[in-house]
């Protein structure tokens, strides 16, 4: 059937492709008060290839999440917005769970009542997340049978995986109509949503790095995207992972020995009563990955904080998840290496999961999801599909790339990754059927995707991207997966987003400019400008994300700025660290004077720089170029008026300039050109 479009008030739009979902859909006036009222839910019968088991056990016991709307959902996405865009007045004024609730939340009264109704049937209410958007409730089959006017089933899909569902949608009572949007947890038919990559037995790889099975180890992404050490100690940074259950920790303890890494605390954060343990070793597998790639970008980060929940279906572990991220509110910087095509996710999941998406934006927390690893068709090819959650408009979706370097793995080039014609997977990407065209994708009055074939009306999809190939794989260690094992995927390249983010974050906070927030708004308007005499990200023009040949459809090729197939491209981290910490710099209100004094005595390997302290400078960047073949020193941030350069050849000359650093603005001293000694 074709799609049909329905525009909800919060300005974004859904497209609903499943027959189920159209008919779970609720219109005001339709329904008698005396009857129940169907309500949105994740129910996805018919499935043609499953098989019937059997009636599902009655004292299984199941979690259910139930959405409640917000009380003002198109000002919440409003505020979710204004405050990530320079210049607005709400700008980074982000609010706590406690504000976000009183003022976006759902109504207290519509939760007690909902409390109180699961209660009576003899469910049991489970964490009570502060927005009240989302209650988990845990009960016996049967009662939910009886609570929702359903019945759940067993069934096999055609490689023997089990799973339940219900017969029809949720049913609910008048007095609940219009306190509850969605029900989660209906179906298990997708459980497991991992989507990292081994490299195929076999296959040689494209690149030699210094890791275990000449796969790439921490050092070498280091070295590769530039990542600059943590700025200002003094601002840790607390990382968060999206995971469908447990991980070993010896696992992450012999990888961090390996790759001369510091044992990073790790907290694990049951959610929904999850009590841990491995449950899948492509799971197990996944969490590690996640884990040593966030270490392995930023080793100085203070904890890690990883959000379990291998029990539920994804639905349900997802959408819960994120409310706990939310009402922790501790981790800024989240990564997520989950996701499948929209129309399996369902309009339900999705509704629910971005209601949190904009709590987590208004409150300055950023979410780097995986675009996917089937390229541009999905799941189910040769249909083209983008994932979600990475097609949410409130995450920054990351693309795989393939990845060369050269000597001391410095970055070479990146292409799109695509190995669709040997079986092995590309990167996702493609235009949502879900979302509209969010704003920050409209730069200078034009949509940045159309000019490479993308939409000038729907969210494009990814918006970065990193190295994802399996062929230029990194190394990690997963004894109960062999041990040592190169892999790839976009799992890849989210986790090493969400650890440069957290660095670039910690450079915001030291500068006193606050926590960056959710980073599509800034890292469009960064683009693909240049900065201090490196690009701030890597625009990838080579490759596509689809084979025609084989599916008789072309995905989505790269091109000279955005793209379908890799956004924005990757970073050069010392760079975009510096441009996105400097970024409320650009209203440029009140700048500082330059700074004066400017003295540089030069050695034959180094020179030292010192300036005097202009009035209002709370830092400054030194920056630089070798004069004679015009290579770039890297960037450096600083807060003394003192600074030695290091590494310089003999006898050549080098260009220096110190910027002073404020509040208002940047303004730099008058450059100097000198010579180092024989």
């Amino acid at each position: 059937m074709k799609s049909m479009r329905i525009r909800l008030p919060s300005s974004f739009r859904f497209s609903f492709r499943a027959a189920a979902l159209l008919s779970a859909m609720v219109l005001p006036g339709i329904a008698s008060a005396a009857l129940p009222m169907s309500v949105p839910s994740d129910a996805r019968l018919p499935h043609p290839a499953a098989t019937l088991v059997g009636r599902t056990a009655a004292g299984r016991i199941l979690t259910l999440s139930f959405a409640l709307p917000s009380r003002d959902p198109k000002g919440a996405a409003e505020f979710a917005t204004r405050v990530g865009k320079v210049g607005d007045p709400l700008y980074r004024q982000y609010l706590t769970p406690s504000e976000y609730a009183a003022r976006f939340g759902a109504s207290q009264a519509d939760y007690d009542a909902l409390v109180a109704w699961a209660r009576t049937h003899g469910l049991t209410p489970g964490e009570a997340f502060t927005a009240r958007t989302i209650l988990p409730l845990s009960g016996r089959a049967d009662a939910f049978e009886a609570a929702l006017g359903v019945k759940f089933s067993d069934y096999a899909k055609a490689s023997g995986e089990k799973f339940y569902e219900a017969d029809s949608t949720a049913k609910l009572p008048a007095e609940l109509a219009g306190k509850v949007s969605g029900v989660l947890g209906l179906s298990s038919y997708n459980h497991f949503r991992s989507l990292a990559r081994k490299l195929p037995a076999g296959a040689h790889p494209l690149e030699s790095g210094t890791g275990p099975g000449a796969a790439f180890a921490a050092a070498d992404l280091r070295a590769a995207y530039s990542i600059p050490a943590q700025a200002y100690a003094n601002k840790p940074q607390q990382l968060g992972i999206f995971e469908q259950g447990g991980f070993y920790p010896s696992d992450i303890s012999t990888y961090l020995a390996k790759m001369k890494l510091p044992n990073v605390k790790l907290e694990v954060r049951g959610v929904d009563g999850y009590g841990g343990g491995v449950d899948d070793p492509g799971v197990e597998l996944e969490a590690v990955l996640d884990i040593d790639m966030q270490i392995a970008i930023n080793p100085a980060a203070q904890k890690i904080t990883i959000y379990e929940d291998g029990s539920d279906t994804f639905q349900v572990a997802l959408v819960d998840s994120f409310s706990a991220m939310a009402t922790d509110h501790s981790v800024k910087s989240i990564s997520v290496s989950y996701g499948q095509d929209e129309a399996l996710q369902g309009a339900t999941a999705i509704a629910a999961e971005n209601t949190v998406l904009t709590q987590l934006a208004a409150q300055g927390q950023a979410v780097f999801v995986s675009s996917g690893d089937d390229g541009a068709y999905g799941d189910e090819p040769p249909a083209l599909n983008v994932s979600d959650p990475a097609s949410q408009p409130f995450v920054t979706a990351v693309g795989g790339t393939t990845l060369f370097t050269g000597p001391k793995e410095v970055y070479y080039a990146e292409e799109t990754w695509n190995d669709l014609g040997a079986g092995d997977g590309a990167t996702g990407g493609g235009i949502s059927s879900v979302w509209a065209m969010p704003s920050y994708q409209v730069q200078f009055g034009t949509a940045v995707a159309t000019a490479n074939g993308g939409s000038a009306t729907y969210r494009n999809v990814p918006d970065v991207a990193a190295v994802g190939n399996p062929l230029t794989g990194v190394a990690v260690y997963s004894a109960i997966n062999g041990g040592w094992i190169t892999i790839g995927g976009t799992s890849v390249s989210a986790p090493i987003w969400a650890g440069f983010y957290s660095l670039a974050n910690a450079e915001s906070e030291g500068l006193g400019f606050g926590a960056l927030g959710f980073a599509n708004p800034a890292i469009y308007t960064v683009g693909t400008s240049f900065g201090y005499f490196y690009p701030d990200l890597y625009d990838i023009y080579d490759g596509s994300n689809g084979d025609a040949t084989i599916y008789g459809v072309a995905g989505f090729n790269a091109g000279p700025g955005y793209d379908n197939t890799t956004g924005y491209g990757s970073f050069n981290g010392t760079n975009l660290a510096l441009e996105l910490a400097l970024l409320p710099t650009r209203a440029n209100t009140n700048p500082p004077s330059a700074p004066t004094h400017v003295e540089a005595v030069p050695a034959a390997k180094s020179i030292v720089v010192s300036w005097k302290k202009a009035p209002g400078d709370i830092a400054y960047l030194v920056v630089g170029y070798n004069y004679q073949t015009f290579a770039s020193l890297p960037t450096q941030l600083v807060t003394a008026t003192t600074v030695t350069i290091s590494g310089l050849a003999p006898s050549t000359y080098y260009y220096l300039e110190i910027v002073g650093v404020s509040k208002g603005g940047t303004n730099a001293a008058a450059p100097i050109i000198l010579q180092t000694l024989k």
